[in-house]
Order: C-alpha cells, then structure tokens, then sequence
C-alpha cells in the first residue's frame, strides 16, 4: 500500500481538508436566552403610555405593574395585598435597594510600586494611629 492508496476510510488527498484549516470556520452558534425571558424583560424596562384621571402619561412597565398590584391590594384583593407584603419583606431582608454613595479619596499611590497595604499603612500613620492597629483589622 502508497500513501495515494484511495478506499475505505482513506479519501483522496485533494478532497482532505488543509492542515491549520478548520471545517467549521464560523464555529457553534452561541446560545440564545430563553425567547420568553427576552420579551418580559423586554416589556417590562419598555415606556408605556396609559391614562389617568383623563391625562396621558407615561412610564416604565415595571412601575405600571407595582402600581396596579397595589391598586388591587387597597381595593381588597387579599392575594396582592400578600404579595405586596412579600415584596416589601425581601427588599426590608436585603436593605435599602437605593443607589449607595461611596467617596474614595487619597486612592493613588504616591510613588510607583506602592502596594495598597502600603498606602493604608501611609495614612493611618498620618492620621496619628499605629499602623499596627491597621494590621489587626485585615
């Protein structure tokens, strides 16, 4: 037998792909979200036009849900007045689901190569603690 021998499990050597070359170049498609949990976020961060007391107004889908759910609940209905309860326990659970401020200050090094340690280290001593006291806290 050659290396030019054609049969079973042996194709011919121009119809082999090329070295380095792949025989799926666009590779797997990538997965796609759920359709369903695309057109409900969808809907819900979409602006929505809707009348009250005989004025347009506009809002996001969310908020438009928060507000009929409590709608229903002054109104008596016993599910969404458990389900607003519900809600509020979590978000009470979790904090306050407002945006928190935090200010940095003094966040560069001073010099090059200086560690963060090294930095908190540097500001302790100026604010006339131990730095020692620095280390325990880590």
């Amino acid at each position: 037998m050659t290396d030019d021998d054609v049969g079973y499990k042996k194709p011919p050597k121009s119809g082999r792909f090329k070295a380095g070359v792949s025989g799926n170049p666009k590779g797997r498609p990538k997965r796609k979200a759920p359709p369903l949990a695309e057109m409900i976020n969808e809907v819900l961060n979409s602006e929505i036009a809707y009348r009250e007391r005989g004025r347009m107004k506009v809002a996001m889908g969310r908020e438009l849900d928060l507000r009929m759910l409590l709608d229903r609940a002054a109104s008596g209905d016993v599910q969404a007045a458990a389900l607003v309860l519900k809600i509020l326990e979590r978000l009470n659970r979790r904090g306050d689901a407002g945006v928190a401020r935090i200010v940095i200050r003094d966040w560069l090094p001073d010099r090059p190569g200086q560690t963060g340690v090294q930095k908190a280290r540097n500001q302790d001593s100026r604010r006339g603690r131990d730095a020692s006291q620095h280390d325990e806290r880590e």
